[in-house]
């Protein structure tokens, strides 16, 4: 007895078994290779050296019922162990340091990272503040543009 054609659904069902199986493999990789945005401008306040990088292009989110944006900051080398706090924000003024507890940077190494509060409504002139209390008690701020 012969066995009968088989048909349209039957030829491509093993296709889409193979995609099925590469999907895992696609999603990883671009897991495993993210994109970052380019870092902002290298800027300077007494002995320590800056650079900020957003996360992603994207627009602030919601966390814990405050907006916010995710920013990487690299510090010089040598320059982190002359930091005693640093903490971030984006207004009109630098807040200061210990009145943002969502701006605090913290990380470990040369590159930290902060969950920068943003305020509700921009205006257009606000700016990315980074607040640097040393540990002799020096505090330095730093402010980039926003993009």
């Amino acid at each position: 007895m012969k066995q009968p054609e088989p048909t349209g659904w039957h030829r491509r069902k093993y296709w889409l078994n193979a995609l099925v199986l590469l999907a895992p493999i696609w999603f990883l990789y671009a897991s495993l290779t993210p994109v970052f945005p380019p870092p902002w401008e290298t800027k300077t306040a007494g002995q320590i050296t800056v650079t900020p990088s957003p996360h992603d292009e994207g627009a602030p989110y919601e966390h814990d019922g405050i907006r916010v944006k995710d920013f990487s900051f690299r510090f010089c080398d040598g320059c982190r162990e002359t930091i005693r706090l640093a903490s971030a924000n984006v207004g009109l003024a630098p807040a200061a340091p210990t009145a943002v507890e969502d701006g605090l940077v913290h990380g470990q190494g040369n590159l930290q990272e902060a969950h920068v509060p943003y305020p509700a409504r921009l205006s257009g002139n606000e700016r990315l503040w980074l607040s640097v209390q040393t540990w002799d008690g020096a505090l330095h701020h730093i402010d980039w543009p926003l993009r």
